[in-house]
Protein backbone atom coordinates (compact mmCIF):
# COMPACT_ATOMS: atom_id res chain seq x y z
CA UNK A 1 0.00 0.00 0.00
CA UNK A 2 1.36 3.05 -1.26
CA UNK A 3 1.47 6.11 1.46
CA UNK A 4 -0.61 9.91 0.16
CA UNK A 5 1.90 12.50 -0.40
CA UNK A 6 0.90 15.98 -0.90
CA UNK A 7 3.50 17.79 -3.11
CA UNK A 8 4.15 21.63 -2.99
CA UNK A 9 3.65 22.93 -6.11
CA UNK A 10 2.40 26.68 -5.29
CA UNK A 11 3.39 29.72 -3.19
CA UNK A 12 0.52 30.56 -0.73
CA UNK A 13 0.77 32.73 2.16
CA UNK A 14 4.38 32.43 2.21
CA UNK A 15 4.56 28.70 1.79
CA UNK A 16 4.10 26.12 -0.47
CA UNK A 17 1.10 24.02 -0.69
CA UNK A 18 -0.66 21.55 -2.79
CA UNK A 19 -2.24 23.24 -5.87
CA UNK A 20 -5.12 19.99 -5.73
CA UNK A 21 -3.98 19.13 -9.03
CA UNK A 22 -1.06 17.00 -7.78
CA UNK A 23 -1.76 13.08 -7.66
CA UNK A 24 -2.15 12.17 -4.07
CA UNK A 25 0.57 9.35 -4.31
CA UNK A 26 3.33 11.65 -5.80
CA UNK A 27 6.92 10.73 -4.71
CA UNK A 28 10.16 11.82 -4.59
CA UNK A 29 10.80 11.14 -8.12
CA UNK A 30 7.34 12.61 -9.76
CA UNK A 31 8.24 15.71 -7.24
CA UNK A 32 11.56 16.53 -9.05
CA UNK A 33 10.06 16.07 -12.20
CA UNK A 34 6.66 18.57 -11.35
CA UNK A 35 9.36 20.94 -9.98
CA UNK A 36 10.61 21.15 -13.84
CA UNK A 37 7.98 21.03 -15.31
CA UNK A 38 6.18 24.02 -13.36
CA UNK A 39 9.43 26.22 -13.15
CA UNK A 40 8.32 29.05 -15.50
CA UNK A 41 12.20 28.30 -17.34
CA UNK A 42 11.78 24.37 -17.70
CA UNK A 43 14.72 22.63 -17.08
CA UNK A 44 16.95 24.34 -19.65
CA UNK A 45 16.48 27.41 -17.14
CA UNK A 46 17.23 25.28 -13.95
CA UNK A 47 20.25 23.71 -15.56
CA UNK A 48 21.36 26.73 -16.47
CA UNK A 49 21.22 28.04 -12.88
CA UNK A 50 22.55 24.74 -11.55
CA UNK A 51 25.47 24.35 -14.30
CA UNK A 52 24.79 21.48 -15.71
CA UNK A 53 24.00 19.97 -19.24
CA UNK A 54 19.77 20.63 -19.52
CA UNK A 55 20.19 17.28 -22.07
CA UNK A 56 21.44 15.35 -18.52
CA UNK A 57 19.14 17.66 -16.17
CA UNK A 58 16.20 16.04 -18.55
CA UNK A 59 17.53 12.83 -18.61
CA UNK A 60 17.48 12.63 -14.47
CA UNK A 61 14.11 14.14 -14.29
CA UNK A 62 12.18 11.88 -16.12
CA UNK A 63 10.62 8.90 -13.96
CA UNK A 64 10.82 6.78 -17.02
CA UNK A 65 14.87 6.56 -17.06
CA UNK A 66 16.41 4.11 -15.06
CA UNK A 67 19.86 5.03 -15.57
CA UNK A 68 20.24 8.60 -15.02
CA UNK A 69 19.31 9.87 -11.28
CA UNK A 70 19.38 12.96 -9.18
CA UNK A 71 22.46 12.98 -6.31
CA UNK A 72 20.98 14.24 -2.97
CA UNK A 73 23.09 17.30 -3.58
CA UNK A 74 21.62 17.82 -7.52
CA UNK A 75 18.16 17.43 -5.72
CA UNK A 76 18.50 19.81 -3.10
CA UNK A 77 20.07 22.31 -5.62
CA UNK A 78 16.80 22.26 -7.92
CA UNK A 79 14.78 22.96 -4.92
CA UNK A 80 16.49 25.87 -4.63
CA UNK A 81 17.06 27.41 -7.92
CA UNK A 82 13.34 26.41 -8.42
CA UNK A 83 12.48 28.02 -5.07
CA UNK A 84 10.31 24.62 -4.42
CA UNK A 85 10.93 22.49 -1.82
CA UNK A 86 8.35 19.83 -2.99
CA UNK A 87 11.11 16.75 -3.04
CA UNK A 88 11.55 17.80 0.45
CA UNK A 89 7.93 17.44 1.25
CA UNK A 90 7.21 14.38 -0.50
CA UNK A 91 10.32 12.98 1.24
CA UNK A 92 8.91 13.62 4.61
CA UNK A 93 5.49 12.68 4.17
CA UNK A 94 6.71 9.52 2.80
CA UNK A 95 8.75 9.21 6.22
CA UNK A 96 5.68 10.46 8.52
CA UNK A 97 7.05 13.98 8.78
CA UNK A 98 5.62 17.62 7.58
CA UNK A 99 8.07 20.48 7.09
CA UNK A 100 7.67 23.83 8.53
CA UNK A 101 9.82 26.69 6.87
CA UNK A 102 12.37 28.42 9.12
CA UNK A 103 11.19 32.05 9.22
CA UNK A 104 14.34 34.34 10.77
CA UNK A 105 13.68 36.02 14.05
CA UNK A 106 12.58 39.22 13.99
CA UNK A 107 12.76 40.32 17.80
CA UNK A 108 16.39 40.99 17.64
CA UNK A 109 16.82 39.23 20.83
CA UNK A 110 14.17 41.23 23.00
CA UNK A 111 12.23 38.62 24.89
CA UNK A 112 9.77 40.92 25.26
CA UNK A 113 9.46 41.35 21.08
CA UNK A 114 9.46 37.62 21.04
CA UNK A 115 6.46 37.48 23.51
CA UNK A 116 4.54 39.64 21.73
CA UNK A 117 5.11 38.16 18.36
CA UNK A 118 4.39 34.59 19.76
CA UNK A 119 1.11 36.11 21.22
CA UNK A 120 0.45 37.83 17.76
CA UNK A 121 0.33 34.62 15.99
CA UNK A 122 -1.52 32.72 18.61
CA UNK A 123 -4.32 34.94 17.17
CA UNK A 124 -3.99 34.95 13.94
CA UNK A 125 -3.75 31.06 14.33
CA UNK A 126 -7.05 31.48 16.53
CA UNK A 127 -8.42 33.64 13.82
CA UNK A 128 -7.62 31.71 10.58
CA UNK A 129 -8.70 27.96 12.80
CA UNK A 130 -12.38 29.70 13.75
CA UNK A 131 -12.90 31.36 10.72
CA UNK A 132 -12.74 27.81 8.82
CA UNK A 133 -14.93 25.79 11.61
CA UNK A 134 -17.30 28.58 12.10
CA UNK A 135 -20.29 27.80 10.69
CA UNK A 136 -22.14 24.34 9.23
CA UNK A 137 -20.32 24.87 6.00
CA UNK A 138 -16.74 22.32 5.38
CA UNK A 139 -13.79 24.67 5.05
CA UNK A 140 -12.55 25.17 1.86
CA UNK A 141 -8.84 24.79 0.71
CA UNK A 142 -7.99 28.51 1.03
CA UNK A 143 -8.39 28.34 5.02
CA UNK A 144 -6.92 25.22 5.19
CA UNK A 145 -4.07 26.51 3.50
CA UNK A 146 -4.38 29.96 5.77
CA UNK A 147 -4.53 27.40 9.06
CA UNK A 148 -1.32 25.81 8.07
CA UNK A 149 0.11 28.68 7.39
CA UNK A 150 -1.01 30.47 10.51
CA UNK A 151 -0.20 27.10 12.74
CA UNK A 152 3.38 27.23 11.15
CA UNK A 153 3.96 30.87 11.46
CA UNK A 154 3.14 30.19 15.25
CA UNK A 155 5.41 27.17 15.70
CA UNK A 156 8.59 29.75 14.31
CA UNK A 157 7.28 32.06 16.71
CA UNK A 158 7.55 29.55 20.09
CA UNK A 159 11.14 28.37 18.44
CA UNK A 160 11.80 32.24 18.54
CA UNK A 161 10.58 32.94 21.91
CA UNK A 162 12.59 29.18 23.65
CA UNK A 163 15.76 30.30 21.73
CA UNK A 164 15.45 34.37 23.01
CA UNK A 165 15.06 33.13 26.65
CA UNK A 166 17.45 29.99 26.02
CA UNK A 167 20.27 32.90 25.22
CA UNK A 168 19.34 35.34 27.94
CA UNK A 169 19.85 31.69 30.45
CA UNK A 170 23.91 31.95 31.92
CA UNK A 171 25.41 29.31 31.08
CA UNK A 172 27.06 26.67 33.75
Amino acid sequence: MRASVSVSLQEKHGEFEADGNTPSETDVIDAAFLIANHHKGGVRDLAARMGVSANVLQHKLNPNNTTHHLTLRESIALQVMANNPAILHAMAAQLGYTCTPAIPDQSGGDPVEAFMAMQREQGEFTAAAADALHGAAQPNRNELRRVKHQANELMAAVGHLVATVAARTPKG
